[in-house]
């Protein structure tokens, strides 16, 4: 049987930890706990729109503590953040990272 995400069908998740390992590349020199609040934050952000206080309210956190969390996703992630397929290639793979992690 094969699993779907709102009618998709998910690859098996091999193909997703690799599909999304890729995309996600800059988080893998962290410690585990930081690439996972970072990625969360990074979502949390696309999926609000840039906006960090709607963030910080999905997170339970402070909007600056958001802001600083950004500072250091630009750094990794650099113009990727800027760019709207890189986004949208970003908000795919983090969707993926949750879903199979």
């Amino acid at each position: 049987m094969t699993t779907r995400y709102f009618g998709a069908p998910i690859p098996r998740n091999e193909d997703a930890r690799l599909l999304s390992g890729q995309t996600l590349a800059p988080l893998r020199g962290l410690r585990p706990e930081q690439a996972d609040r970072l990625a969360e934050t990074l979502l949390a952000w696309l999926e609000s729109a840039d906006n960090a206080g709607v963030a910080a309210s999905r997170l339970h956190v402070h909007p600056q503590t958001v802001r600083y969390r950004l500072r250091q996703l630009t750094e990794l992630f650099g113009d990727r953040l800027n760019d709207p397929d890189a986004r949208f290639g970003l908000q795919v793979a983090l969707r993926v990272r949750r879903l199979v992690t």
